[in-house]
């Protein structure tokens, strides 16, 4: 925040100051420590002002001298590599966009594997009722022999009159012969309960392939989704690529504040330790590259340029601010102040600074987080882009493309790896 430890105009350091340390710092109690966006002024007084330190966090008095310690050097801005970046964000879209069609492929693989499986169970069913019914329709016809034998026997009579003894029959051929009816109005029964039995699988085998079959419907159109994505993801890569090659202008393509990271949690702290410079955070990188991650997804920063931004102010999470305060942005650090703003956790400094950015970013933030510290507010609305930090939330012109630099060199190193995991 402010931070004129790497130069400001003196000029725009007076005015700022004045202005600003007179109204923002006291409405919202923050030490400013360089070149926010400074209100339409008219005086450049050099004075030497001791704004209040913040209400929610604990800072020794901070005194800003309204001088240029540090000239400005000459020679022009930084160039910004936000338009090669644009190029790297939107080969990682490619990437990912390829790796969600392959896995909507495969599922819907999977999905028209299981409606044929649904289907071949469906014709299964339709078999085994088809092989009921005609079990029951061979045990009836049985049954209707044994009635006519019946009907013939008893002289014209009826079946029961057979079974009463009214036939020629011996009386152990009469036992022979009800046991025998016996058995066939049995088979009878069982014939029909298979029947049912066969009617309810053969309605849950319909039910079953009707779901399979929606099941695959849905996949496809899930694959088509993923195509056009693909499509789309495509399409950036080249106005990403042509528009690489152009001048950089006031107009080109600049990285916004706010977004989606494009790191995991995981992938920041294997890129961070892969550079082999260790930190002085006070937890371990693991925790705090998960911090960045979700802070910033929690208020739609991105916060692994956040985490950019601080290895730039932190020389790689070894300065004092980084070992006394768990301060990682220079939040209350200006060029004569002994240091930032302590938080009492890494969590909380991580936070601040991401709120902080955000308040950059918009004219009105709303939080979705609890605020860190609700006296740390920025010139809202002054910043959409981090190269527009420059000369705003430190005073040097070229903090954002300093910035943005790294972060181009992390996206590199990402895009090569999950190339290679394919």
């Amino acid at each position: 925040m402010f931070h004129l430890r790497r130069g400001a105009p003196v000029v725009a350091v007076a005015a700022l100051l004045v202005t600003t340390l007179t109204g923002l710092s006291a409405a919202t109690g923050v030490p400013l420590d360089a070149g926010a966006p400074s209100p339409t002024v008219t005086t450049t007084t050099s004075t030497t002002v001791a704004p209040e330190p913040s209400t929610s966090v604990t800072a020794p008095p901070v005194t800003t001298p309204l001088t240029d310690a540090t000239p400005v050097p000459d020679g022009p801005p930084a160039p910004d590599p936000s338009p090669h970046i644009r190029t790297l964000l939107a080969r990682l879209q490619v990437l990912d966009a390829q790796h969600g069609v392959a896995a909507q492929q495969l599922a819907a693989a999977t999905a028209h594997g299981a409606l044929a499986a649904a289907d071949a169970s469906l014709d299964q069913a339709n078999q085994a009722k088809a092989a009921a019914d005609d079990a029951l329709a061979s045990a009836r016809q049985q049954l209707g022999s044994v009635a006519a034998y019946a009907y013939v026997h008893a002289g014209g009579g009826d079946f029961v009159a057979v079974l009463q003894g009214d036939s020629t029959a011996g009386g152990s051929e009469r036992e022979l012969f009800a046991a025998s009816v016996d058995h066939r109005q049995q088979v009878v029964v069982d014939a029909q309960a298979a029947v049912g039995q066969a009617e309810g699988n053969l309605d849950d085998a319909h039910r079953a392939d009707d779901d399979a079959r929606q099941a695959a419907a849905d996949q496809d159109t899930q694959v088509d989704a993923a195509n056009a994505t693909l499509d789309a993801a495509d399409r950036e890569l080249a106005t990403a690529a042509a528009n690489e090659r152009l001048a950089v202008t006031s107009s080109s393509w600049q990285l916004s504040i706010e977004g989606p990271s494009a790191f995991t949690a995981d992938e920041l702290a294997e890129w961070y330790q892969a550079q082999a410079h260790g930190s002085q955070a006070s937890v371990p990188m693991t925790d705090l590259a998960k911090s960045y991650i979700d802070q910033g997804t929690a208020e739609g920063v991105r916060g692994d340029m956040a985490f950019a931004q601080s290895i730039h102010e932190t020389g790689w999470f070894a300065n004092l601010d980084t070992v006394n305060a768990n301060n990682f942005a220079g939040i209350g650090h200006c060029s004569a102040c002994a240091g930032g703003f302590p938080f009492a956790t890494a969590d909380l400094g991580v936070l601040a600074q991401i709120q902080l950015l955000k308040s950059y970013a918009e004219t009105s933030p709303t939080y979705n987080v609890a605020r860190a510290d609700p006296s740390l507010n920025g010139p809202a609305g002054c910043c959409q882009t981090w190269t527009q930090l420059g000369g705003v939330w430190a005073s040097d012109p070229s903090y954002g493309p300093h910035i943005l630099a790294r972060y181009a060199d992390m996206l590199e190193w990402l895009v090569a790896r999950r190339t290679a995991a394919g």
